[in-house]
């Protein structure tokens, strides 16, 4: 019997994002250069970072993809016009985690697999948490439960996502069960 190893999952952040590894870091930055925190203006963080933001007609299932411009180096995000803008910004702030976390040293990255139920790709997975820790951080989540928004679709509009969203990121938090 042969035994094949696994590839260590590696996981570089391009140079000019070092200081940006983690959500909080993002959130961070964009505070320091006066981009709306809340809720997160992830459009002008785009461009902040260097990237590119086109809304166009997509497939009904793909939510958005990035790459790298060959002609011109520059970094583009492609959303799906036709979705929800609230699917819309979650779709900029994964894209924007994808940038940050997964295409160090890559003239070709290029992402075109969206979360779906039952995706188990390690590098998708971490792009959704990373969006929703920048597009709803904790301490403003507990604020906002705390500020009497328990309804999901109470603490959704404030942040401008999902229901979906609100509820993984409060399953994440260990609000499940807690009212909401």
């Amino acid at each position: 019997m042969a035994f094949v190893r696994k590839a260590v999952k590696e996981n570089r952040v391009p140079p000019e994002f070092e200081d940006l590894s983690t959500p909080e870091d993002v959130v961070k930055l964009a505070k320091q250069k006066g981009i709306s925190t809340s809720p997160l203006n992830v459009s002008e963080l785009s461009l902040e970072l260097g990237i590119i933001v086109r809304f166009q007609p997509m497939h009904e299932d793909d939510s958005g993809t990035l790459f790298k411009e060959k002609k011109t180096g520059q970094w583009v995000m492609i959303v799906n016009s036709l979705h929800h803008p609230h699917r819309q910004r979650f779709t900029i702030a994964h894209e924007i985690a994808h940038r940050i976390r997964h295409a160090a040293n890559q003239d070709e990255f290029n992402d075109k697999a969206f979360f779906r139920n039952g995706n188990s790709n390690w590098m998708e997975t971490e792009a959704n948490n990373f969006a929703a820790t920048i597009l709803m951080p904790k301490e403003d989540f507990i604020r906002a439960v705390d500020s009497g928004k328990t309804r999901i679709e109470e603490i959704a509009a404030h942040f401008q996502v999902s229901s979906m969203a609100v509820r993984i990121r409060a399953k994440a938090l260990g609000f499940d069960g807690h009212g909401l």
